[in-house]
């Protein structure tokens, strides 16, 4: 049985693009989850690992660009923390590649977006917001 990963609005981190590009994310993520409980490990995965190559690409750069506008100082750190699910993610994809057992990938895949989940988008990320509201605060 596969858990669903599901939206919150406490995920939120005050950016309508990126918290729209997070709940993408998660729709791939259960969707990719849910072909392989189902069985079917290549058309609908296929689809779902060619946008999670987009949106690591696309979503990371732009976070980074603003965490950039925003002089948000833990940009580095955070960086890092983006290069070690780029590359996990891609040792998931070759594990699928290579026919990697259904229930292990599974468990795989859902132990460590669970923990990024919860620690990287519901706390590293909250971060860059607290910083922004309190430099508003600064400024007021």
């Amino acid at each position: 049985m596969s858990i669903k990963f599901e939206w919150t609005q406490e995920m939120s981190v005050g950016n309508e693009v990126i918290d729209g590009q997070h709940q993408r994310l998660l729709a791939q993520i259960n969707k990719i989850l849910g072909e392989i409980v189902g069985g079917d490990l290549h058309s609908e995965v296929d689809d779902a690992l060619h946008f999670l190559d987009g949106y690591i690409r696309d979503h990371f750069s732009y976070e980074e660009e603003y965490m950039t506008k925003i002089n948000y100082p833990h940009l580095e750190e955070h960086k890092v923390k983006h290069h070690e699910f780029i590359k996990k993610y891609y040792e998931f994809k070759e594990e699928y590649s290579k026919g990697a057992s259904k229930d292990r990938l599974i468990s795989d895949i859902e132990s460590y977006i669970g923990e990024w989940w919860v620690n990287h988008i519901g706390k590293e990320d909250k971060k860059y917001e607290l910083f922004l509201e309190q430099e508003m605060k600064t400024i007021k």
